[in-house]
């Protein structure tokens, strides 16, 4: 009772209420800002590990050369390794796409027509490559179709470095491939830098015989594909190189890791700052009722009891930040992508671009775990912050305070 009622204000007292209250609001902010940024963070690196493993491997095995010549015993002891959902061989190699007076560098991918479902779920127009007809025959991401000027139906020359040796040196293997369909994998990486074709076309179009670049795994649990690809260099031949996911994009996602906790301390100060302004508010507070806090003493209060009053007072204004904060926060990280959808609508202004992230839209996935954190840092920082202003009220002499009363 004596803690809401200090908290309410007099008419000579609302500064100091005013001040108490707009600590409680900071402590509220603070919170809200730190979910929804790290909501946000979260959700950047949940969306780009996503997308990476969209046209990405969970575990890829290549030969100790370029490319590997006997690799169908390798294709079936990774097809029995544990967790196994497939294993398909597949040919990466790098050319340069040309369509009339347009050229873009690209990564040309040779992949098993009847394994790659991952690349024919994302199809937006026409249809994958199949056995049906010429070989030759491609798909290519959205924005490399853009930057091309190409439409399905259209034909597109890709010229290969891995050329043969003529009298004039080494000369170059070009193509024209037929674009039989466009993908958008929602990665701009892979929508402006890779062209998928049939494992034949680019074994013909670079004379490589049966021999392929690698193998790529896809594993039930993505996260055990460490363990997966340990099993895998034990089982292979010796001179097997065999990677997974994360160790291929661990200096990324460590990057991210990092920014995300650097992000969080950084946004903390925000409640940090609302808390020591609970404390200058609480002092004045202490200090403008010394005379009821001396009364009290006088009539029986003891240091304690005091104490819990100042310690309740500063526990109501940053538990009642918090949880309006928590709300805030958690409210405008769920509905942050239609918020900022009607933000840039209304501005015309695109926060995220493809040409220059990783992904062009700005996720938002809300972490439990850190969200708990948050609300359990922010309510032991005010009740840390209490304890001064709560002592200073128990250490007020009654004789003193009402010495000319």
């Amino acid at each position: 009772m004596l803690a809401r009622r200090y908290l309410r204000s007099r008419r000579s007292e609302r500064f100091v209420s005013l001040i108490s209250w707009s600590s409680g609001i900071g402590i509220a902010i603070g919170v809200m800002t730190l979910i929804v940024v790290l909501s946000v963070m979260n959700g950047a690196a949940v969306e780009i590990r996503d997308k990476i493993l969209g046209f990405s491997a969970h575990v890829d095995i290549q030969g100790p050369d370029d490319a590997l010549g006997e690799w169908r015993s390798w294709l079936d002891t990774a097809n029995g390794l544990p967790g196994v959902v497939r294993a398909a061989p597949y040919i990466s190699a790098q050319v340069l796409a040309t369509s009339g007076s347009r050229a873009i560098g690209a990564i040309l991918k040779g992949v098993d027509v009847g394994a790659s479902d991952e690349i024919a779920t994302h199809i937006v127009h026409g249809r994958f490559i199949n056995h049906e007809g010429s070989p030759f025959q491609v798909v290519i991401g959205k924005d490399l179709a853009h930057k091309l000027g190409l439409e399905v139906g259209e034909k597109v020359r890709l010229m290969s470095p891995s050329g043969g040796v003529s009298p004039s040196g080494a000369t170059p293997r070009m193509r024209a491939f037929e674009v039989v369909g466009i993908f958008d994998s929602g990665f701009y990486e892979y929508d402006v830098g890779m062209i998928v074709t049939p494992l034949s076309a680019v074994q013909l179009l670079n004379r490589m015989g049966d021999s392929i670049t690698g193998i790529e795994v896809f594993i039930s649990d993505r996260d055990q594909a460490g363990s997966v690809a340990a099993e895998a260099r034990a089982s292979l031949p010796p001179g097997a190189w065999v990677t997974d996911w994360q160790q291929r994009h661990r200096s990324f996602f460590r990057a991210l890791k990092t920014e995300r906790m650097a992000m969080g301390v950084i946004l903390s100060l925000i409640v940090m700052v609302a808390v020591f302004n609970m404390v200058a508010s609480l002092v004045m507070v202490v200090m403008e009722r010394r005379k009821e806090i001396a009364i009290l003493k006088t009539v029986g209060a003891t240091h304690g009891s005091v104490m819990r009053v100042f310690l309740l007072m500063g526990c109501l204004l940053s538990g009642i930040g918090t949880l309006l904060g928590s709300a805030l926060g958690l409210l405008l990280a769920w509905k942050l992508d239609v918020l900022l959808e009607w933000v840039e609508n209304m501005t015309g202004v695109k926060f995220m671009s493809g040409d220059v992230y990783f992904i062009d839209h700005v996720p938002s996935v809300i972490d439990p775990v850190a969200v708990g954190v948050i609300i359990i840092g922010s309510l032991l920082m005010g009740l840390l912050a209490t304890f001064y202003p709560a002592w200073r009220a128990a250490g007020v002499p009654p004789a003193e305070a009402l010495r000319y009363e």
